[in-house]
């Protein structure tokens, strides 16, 4: 029996694949050199692709790092929302979500300053900082909905702004206590984080049930 030829892959397909194996050349390389000492050179040359192939599917390196963060952004909420999936209770949740952050800065520890890297930068180009910052509001939002929806399989309806202000809280303790740990990784323990969510879903639950 004949083989069957493989599919020759569309146009689109081809780009699509170019565009995935050049992001994943780039998270590696801006991680291993920051985002400034990080080369399209080098991304390209990862990749198996030359600096033409980079320009042909991103308008720089700014631009490319950006898709590397939407590739983040994605992957983090992804991780987050299978790890509080198996909670059985709103405490339990936060906690799995907690620990599951912890994690990610123990396995992937290069990630944290590159992103630091990059904020500071971006916040000195006015055009960069509203695409950073729009990728960032994505955290504190996908945290006030798992507040709402550990209110609701409660029957508790919080005040009017609780989920929102406990997602953008819970985002800034994560990321000053990730400051914390990169610079000592035994200034925080890998608890600390998850005592303090499950302590303010349980305030935040409390405060409904009492306006409630």
């Amino acid at each position: 029996m004949s083989a069957v030829p493989a599919r020759r892959m569309t146009r689109e397909e081809s780009k699509a694949l170019t565009r995935e194996r050049l992001i994943a050349a780039a998270r590696t390389t801006f991680a291993r050199h920051g985002f400034h000492r990080a080369s399209l050179e080098e991304i390209a040359a990862e990749a198996g692709y030359s600096t033409g192939a980079i320009y042909a599917n991103f308008d720089g390196k700014e631009d490319l790092f950006l898709a590397v963060l939407d590739q983040h952004v994605a992957d983090r909420l992804r991780s987050t929302e299978r790890a509080v999936a198996g909670a059985s209770t709103p405490g339990a949740r936060a906690r799995a979500g907690a620990d599951d952050w912890m994690r990610f800065l123990r396995e992937d520890p290069d990630w944290y300053p590159l992103f630091i890297e990059f904020w500071s930068y971006a916040l000195r180009d006015p055009k960069l900082r509203r695409e950073a910052a729009a990728r960032f509001k994505v955290f504190p939002r996908a945290s006030a909905r798992l507040y709402e929806e550990n209110a609701h399989a409660l029957g508790v309806e919080l005040p009017e702004g609780l989920a929102e202000a406990a997602g953008t809280l819970s985002v800034a303790l994560a990321d000053g206590l990730a400051l914390m740990k990169v610079i000592d990784p035994d200034a925080v323990s890998d608890e600390l984080f998850g005592d303090a969510l499950e302590a303010l879903v349980t305030f935040g639950l409390q405060a409904g049930e009492r306006d409630g």
